[in-house]
């Protein structure tokens, strides 16, 4: 709609049939108050009813209320990169069905105009600290990793891990030799000399990042133009229970207006591709809710599930990130 401005109102250019609910919600206003206001001063063709819909060339807004409502519009299609320097800490829950496993931990993010830095802390299954071998090798052999620089492209995926040689002297010299030394079994034997191929180049390994529900959702490509606030894609995401890839066509869609929080929300929706062997199976859904910063587009949460089937039965993730105010809690 187009507008020109007066002192008292907002004449507002329709288009098609007048939609009186869309618009009372739009400006918080109610269909009498709208109607009252528009016939007080439109001329006597465009008076209208609230009952009798019917065409005319242009409605009649209170100004206050058009601010109001202006000032919660997107004033662009496009979700910029962040520019400025921060630091933050997420909580990060994810939960694994039908295995009813949960587990979480919190991540610090520094944002410099290079790179980003992350340093996660200590997981926990099922809201216990992992006690089983294998699980705390894998544990504490993955914070050789940290902290960790990662340089992103400016739709904010991942491109490439700037300390790679930092980490792997931190294996060689520090980790390596200590789990070499308290794990011993053939089995921890043989995961780590995985590990030790994996570290020694961890640009070859980089695809694991992929595999990571984590690093696939948080440097998932969101920062680009949404022409009429949406556009198609396709996305694949790693289920680790089945230890393959799903992949879906989907629809990024920005909501056109601020949140009451006012973030800025972006959602993603979308349903597992068919191919040769799933065409006659229940197929998976994505339904994901991205909300950034107003001001710097920096992400302040992530919320929803993936789900995907095999042999009749669904599995799905449950995924949730979210800033925390308060470091003491998750």
């Amino acid at each position: 709609m187009k507008d020109s401005v007066t002192k008292e109102y907002i004449q507002l250019k329709t288009e098609g049939l007048l939609n009186i609910e869309a618009l009372c919600n739009e400006y918080g206003m109610t269909a009498e108050e709208l109607v009252d206001f528009h016939n007080k001063h439109c001329s006597i063709s465009e008076l209208l009813s609230i009952s009798l819909p019917k065409y005319v060339q242009h409605i009649y807004i209170p100004s206050d209320k058009f601010k109001i409502r202006d000032s919660r519009l997107l004033k662009s299609t496009a979700l910029d990169i962040p520019v400025n320097s921060s630091e933050k800490i997420y909580g990060v829950i994810i939960r694994f069905l039908p295995k009813n496993l949960q587990i979480h931990y919190k991540i610090n993010i520094r944002r410099t105009p290079a790179y980003m830095e992350l340093v996660k802390e200590k997981t926990y299954v099922n809201n216990q600290g992992i006690d089983k071998i294998i699980e705390q090798l894998f544990e504490k052999a993955e914070q050789v990793l940290y902290p960790l620089q990662i340089v992103t492209g400016s739709t904010g995926s991942l491109q490439k891990l700037l300390n790679k040689e930092d980490i792997a002297e931190r294996w060689k010299t520090d980790v390596f030799p200590k789990l070499k030394e308290y794990y011993q079994s053939e089995i921890t034997d043989q995961i780590l000399e995985q590990m030790d191929r994996a570290y020694a180049d961890i640009d070859l390994k980089k695809d694991l990042f992929k595999r990571n529900i984590f690093y696939t959702l948080f440097f998932l490509p969101v920062y680009r133009g949404y022409p009429k606030f949406s556009r198609k894609d396709y996305l694949q995401i790693y289920f680790s229970s089945l230890s393959r890839n799903a992949g879906y066509d989907v629809e990024y869609s920005l909501n056109k207006e601020y949140t009451r929080a006012n973030k800025i929300a972006l959602k993603i929706t979308g349903t597992e591709e068919a191919d040769i062997f799933n065409k006659k199976r229940s197929k998976g859904r994505i339904d994901l809710l991205y909300k950034f910063e107003r001001e710097t587009r920096e992400m302040f949460s992530i919320n929803g599930t993936i789900s995907t089937f095999e042999n009749g039965q669904e599995y799905m993730i449950d995924f949730q990130v979210y800033e925390q105010k308060n470091p003491q809690s998750i």
